[in-house]
């Protein structure tokens, strides 16, 4: 059995917010990464859309913490607008160690890192996750829940595609301010067509005619009929899942 599928799929917990991917593409948000690095830490935002390639028969956990909705992507789509794999640390490792080094510097009012460097420093770090940590989520309260098993993969913008708006915001600033820090990159979305698209999971099986009319709606007019009926064969449910696979 493979351990991981041959797509990316970004889990969510609505009807509502799947359709508007479906028809809107994907929006860039901030989120929040809480990181342990050694004796340091580092908590902040960063613009972000996440993904995972967990096969569908381990995907119970996930569907817990993240959703029970869903769209999968093919990975050629992933490669193509740069998503790239997390980068987990424990945090008493050297790379935690390391990292937290450099994030000290650029933290110095006396520096003598570049506004490159200092971006390139963001910018590692925006893909950097412990290994292990707290999960407090929906129906998930885990203290030492594994990150590591969620084989998540992430979306990050360049600073060009954001406008040059602020690519790591201050947790406590971010916490006062989060919807007006959204709605700065609101206009930073990544679409894609119906061959980009793996799976459509909508949570209850009886959604799927609801999800098939949608897509007559919102598809016809942006690919073939053929097209539009083998998108057809891509949705499922995950009720389906849990019980089939």
């Amino acid at each position: 059995m493979a351990i991981s599928t041959n797509s990316i799929i970004h889990y969510t917990d609505s009807f509502k917010v799947l359709t508007s991917i479906l028809k809107e593409g994907f929006r860039i948000k901030y989120c929040v990464e809480k990181l342990k690095l050694g004796s340091g830490s580092s908590n902040a935002a960063h613009p972000m859309i996440s993904f995972c390639d967990i096969p569908l028969s381990d995907s119970e956990q996930h569907f817990d913490a993240y959703g029970k909705y869903g769209i999968g992507l093919s990975k050629n789509w992933a490669i193509k607008n740069g998503v790239n794999p997390v980068l987990y640390i424990d945090h008493n490792s050297l790379f935690a160690k390391s990292l937290f080094e450099l994030i000290k510097e650029r933290r110095k009012k006396d520096t003598n890192l570049t506004r490159k460097q200092d971006l390139e420093i963001l910018q590692i770090k925006s893909y950097a996750k412990n290994y292990s940590g707290l999960l407090k989520r929906k129906d998930v309260n885990n203290p030492n829940y594994k990150f590591y098993d969620e084989r998540e993969w992430r979306l990050v913008p360049t600073k060009k595609e954001m406008n040059n708006a602020s690519f790591s915001l201050d947790l406590s600033f971010f916490n006062k301010n989060k919807e007006e820090a959204n709605e700065n990159i609101s206009d930073c979305r990544f679409g894609f067509n119906s061959k980009d698209i793996s799976y459509i999971i909508v949570e209850k099986t009886l959604e799927i005619p609801k999800m098939i009319n949608f897509l007559r709606e919102d598809f016809s007019d942006r690919c073939t009929a053929k097209e539009l009926d083998i998108l057809f064969s891509k949705i499922c449910s995950t009720e389906q899942i849990l019980d089939d696979y």
